[in-house]
């Protein structure tokens, strides 16, 4: 049946009302998808912290970057339940997430001239002129959303919603552990936000010999524990960089991944890092930082890789098998809601840095596994 010719036609959402702090939960009609968009029911829909800087109307949301009203969030799983008329590659019950980042052909930018040269060189993830859910168009913390279906991925039909619902957040992690090469080597972890967690496992998965992760509280201290961290510094207790080259003979580890967007954790990456080592970087800075260069980087032959975002659809591709091979990242799901109502809890909480991820189930939790 056509969804939209059915008899509800409204549906509730978490949406950014005003140029100012705060989400509303209102009641909007239920979208209906273009010709090369699907309409999807919303299993689950998990935050980012980039839902916490919209909620708090921080730059550069606040400064011209997002127009409200908007429908927040942009980590989803969903049923598909309704089609557009040029839609072939999905069938309705297909369980699909989606990649947040919307690059030119999402955009119906296709023809070869209006193209950016990001895109056409494979490079999507990094497109000029990306646009994203929940920033540019409505995402997905809502009962129902629409979305172009070549930005979907197609999950395992019994994928538990929440792991899907992950995946977005999961490939920042992949893609930075991937890049980083870290087979039988020794890994340092600064930042362990949901991003910096997931990364200890997905190194642990990828083989590293040993990951060694910075924690500034016991609730990450824990997290980190859980999700395959072999040691656990609290940069409370302990100098970071010293505990760091105790554990590694003297030497630094091989590759140390920056998560947090903190200069001071970035400066004690560059000073821990085992001279010819790398620092891979995935935090994004709030201003320009200060570090220095020559004697962090060019005496010690130290290569520095940013990373950003998930290679469409390479990263999620290797997301998928590493999940299928045994990755394990539901230790990270710290907080789960029923409906739309308790957002106000997960933001409260996220502030706090009492969490890991906040996963919502807007009609329920039906098909959630255990935790």
């Amino acid at each position: 049946a056509n969804f939209s010719m059915m008899a509800q036609s409204t549906m509730w959402a978490v949406r950014k009302m005003k140029p100012e702090s705060g989400f509303e939960l209102v009641k909007v009609p239920i979208p209906k998808p273009s010709s090369t968009e699907i309409l999807m029911k919303v299993l689950a829909c998990s935050l980012c912290g980039t839902d916490v800087h919209v909620h708090d109307w921080d730059p550069p949301f606040c400064e011209g970057r997002l127009t409200p009203p908007i429908t927040t969030g942009h980590e989803v799983c969903g049923e598909v339940i309704e089609l557009g008329d040029d839609v072939t590659e999905f069938k309705v019950g297909d369980l699909v997430s989606a990649e947040s980042h919307l690059p030119c052909k999402s955009q119906k930018l296709r023809m070869n001239s209006e193209m950016c040269s990001m895109c056409k060189m494979g490079n999507e993830h990094i497109c000029e002129h990306v646009k994203f859910f929940s920033v540019d168009v409505d995402g997905f913390l809502a009962e129902y959303a629409t979305a172009p279906a070549n930005i979907l991925w197609k999950n395992p039909p019994d994928m538990s919603w929440e792991i899907g619902s992950l995946q977005e957040s999961l490939g920042n992690s992949v893609y930075t552990v991937a890049a980083s090469d870290v087979k039988g080597k020794d890994v340092a972890v600064f930042g362990l936000g949901p991003t910096g967690l997931n990364a200890c496992a997905v190194a642990r998965h990828m083989g590293a010999r040993q990951v060694i992760a910075v924690a500034g509280s016991q609730k990450h201290i824990e997290l980190a524990q859980q999700m395959g961290a072999t040691t656990v510094i609290n940069r409370h207790k302990e100098d970071p960089v010293e505990a760091i080259r105790k554990l590694t003979n003297g030497t630094g580890p091989h590759v140390v991944l920056e998560m947090s967007g903190n200069e001071q954790a970035l400066n004690q990456a560059l000073q821990a890092v085992m001279t010819t080592g790398m620092v891979t970087i995935l935090g994004l800075y709030a201003k320009p930082v200060t570090f220095d260069l020559s004697k962090l980087v060019v005496l010690k032959d130290v290569t520095i890789r940013g990373i950003y975002g998930r290679k469409i659809w390479e990263t999620w591709k290797l997301t998928s098998e590493l999940l299928a091979s045994g990755l394990n990242v539901k230790p990270v799901i710290t907080h789960q809601f029923e409906g739309l109502k308790d957002y106000p809890v997960a933001i409260k909480a996220m502030h706090e840095g009492a969490t890991g991820k906040c996963v919502f189930y807007p009609h329920g939790m039906k098909k959630i596994s255990a935790i």
